[in-house]
């Protein structure tokens, strides 16, 4: 009797010991997927299921040798290229990105959500971690990687006598503007936007494109269904035009013809007023806006900023013409009755605009917003206790309206953790860190995060998070388009927090927004 003891305890003792060190393992594995203090790995996709990330890094395994795909603890699989030191790889992460190399929402992250890697160009993947770290470090020096093939190859020129001609037949309906690409194709990564009546120089052509130089000597390739010649070159009211950076250019304006020379002397009669387009001003627009901020949580740490956050965001768009619905520090039923009164004021809005700080968690996938008084003690919190994004985008995402959502949601958040923590065995979950990536749906919506998916974002030391200071700044800049002042916000958070920080943007917009027009 006494042996039989002794053998229950020793079996005991031995499969306590055996969980800890299996725990451990687990832990150094997770851990082994970061390259290390100002690394990152430069991740271009991230798809639901592993063969198609497997066969999005196929295509590029010849240019990028160092591909490699990772499970991730958000339950994607995340195709990266290599990893390499951020700050030194930063240029080459934007020269790839302006040649079409890669997409144009790549970015470096930490890697503290990639799990273990599952594929890799070099096989490397079942490689020990100093091995596999050593065989998949970007090459700064590789031409491939400095200069990708998958660039075009510079255009050929058809030359032809320089005449002088204007944009015209653009679709006042649709985008209503010409793009000026870098090469004879819409492969080519577009310079600057043309309105109606933009005046160029024709100097050749490849194809149904035309090589034009711009009055401001801005040089590229233009369609040539929008571009009609002149049969007397003039020089006509000052215009502008919005390159890539958001930078207002001049150039020649609307078409105009000078009047033949007649031969009696007398004067000509003046020539009428150019027709000038209409402007859409903040007056023609009904704007609708959600805004809640949460900082104040009952049964978790009090976030600093977000309760500013939202309060500033509601102040800043109400001078927007925005029609204001605020929430701050709110509880679930203070929440609810907010996202109803928003779903009301809906119907008619041609901008809808909702604005989130504060906590928030993905499960399975699923992004859910925390209010103040949640606990998420047990597995049925999820569905009583917090409110489901999903919902209010569904909601604002429609055809006939210009939908934007940002969520600066992504910060640090014990209230997920305890729950991962205490979540039923009996039904499965996976907790993921920060959010998931959610889809536009077939509306035209814009979705911006604080940071890319899966990655936390920073709260800041001032008043503001460095996401919210950035958009506060931007947001009410005069005729700047709602994707390129995004680029402006992702610039300045990624300075503001010492590159550990950039925000993610996915965006189904068909049409030009301008907050401030």
């Amino acid at each position: 009797m006494f042996q039989a003891r002794k053998i229950t305890v020793f079996y005991v003792f031995a499969t306590a010991l055996f969980i800890v060190f299996s725990l451990a393992f687990q832990q150094g594995a997770s851990a082994s997927m970061q390259p290390g203090p100002g690394k990152g790995w430069l991740t271009i996709a991230s798809r639901t299921q592993p063969q198609d990330a497997i066969n999005l890094a196929q295509g590029y395994a010849s240019r990028f040798p160092t591909a490699v795909v990772f499970h991730s603890s958000n339950g994607f699989y995340a195709v990266s290229l290599g990893w390499s030191d951020i700050k030194q790889a930063t240029p080459l992460l934007q020269r790839l990105k302006a040649s079409g190399a890669i997409p144009g929402d790549s970015y470096f992250t930490a890697g503290a959500r990639f799990l273990r890697a599952i594929w890799s160009a070099n096989n490397s993947q079942d490689y020990p971690y100093n091995q596999m770290l050593a065989a998949t470090q970007l090459n700064l020096g590789y031409d491939q990687v400095a200069q990708p093939p998958a660039a075009p190859p510079p255009p050929v020129v058809t030359p032809m006598s320089e005449r002088q001609a204007f944009v015209t037949g653009l679709d006042t309906t649709g985008d209503n503007f010409l793009s000026l690409r870098i090469g004879p194709s819409t492969k080519y990564s577009e310079i600057a936007r043309m309105r109606s009546g933009t005046s160029m120089t024709v100097s050749g052509s490849n194809g149904r494109w035309l090589k034009v130089r711009l009055s401001n000597g801005m040089e590229g390739w233009a369609f040539s269904r929008y571009v009609a010649y002149r049969e007397v070159p003039v020089i006509g009211p000052s215009e502008t035009v919005e390159n890539t950076r958001g930078d207002q250019v001049p150039v020649i304006g609307p078409d105009e013809k000078v009047a033949e020379k007649q031969p009696d002397p007398a004067p000509s009669p003046p020539k009428p007023e150019p027709k000038q387009e209409p402007v859409i001003t903040i007056e023609d627009q009904k704007r609708v806006a959600l805004i809640l901020g949460n900082s104040e949580y009952q049964n978790t740490t009090a976030l600093p900023n977000p309760k500013n956050d939202a309060a500033d965001m509601s102040a800043k768009l109400q001078s927007l013409g925005f029609e204001v619905i605020t929430s701050l520090d709110g509880t679930k039923t203070d929440m609810e009755m907010a996202v109803r009164s928003f779903v009301k004021a809906l119907p008619g809005a041609d901008v809808a605009l909702f604005f989130y700080a504060g906590h928030a968690m993905q499960v399975n996938g699923k992004n859910h917003l925390i209010p103040i008084d949640a606990k998420l003690e047990d597995s049925t919190a999820i569905d009583f206790e917090t409110i489901d994004l999903g919902v209010i985008l569904d909601f604002m995402n429609a055809n006939d309206r210009i939908s934007i959502a940002l969520l600066d949601a992504c910060r640090d958040n014990p209230l997920s953790r305890r729950f991962a923590r205490n979540f039923s065995a009996s039904r499965s979950a996976f907790i993921g860190r920060g959010l998931a990536a959610p889809s536009t749906g077939s509306g035209e919506l814009l979705i911006g995060f604080a940071t890319a998916p899966g990655e936390v974002a920073l709260d800041g030391d001032g008043d503001n998070s460095p996401f919210t200071t950035a958009l506060l700044k931007h947001i009410d800049a005069k005729g700047l388009d709602v994707e390129l002042m995004l680029k402006r916000v992702r610039q300045d958070v990624y300075e503001l927090t010492d590159q550990s920080q950039e925000p993610w943007v996915n965006s189904a917009l068909r049409r030009e927004f301008q907050f401030n027009p």
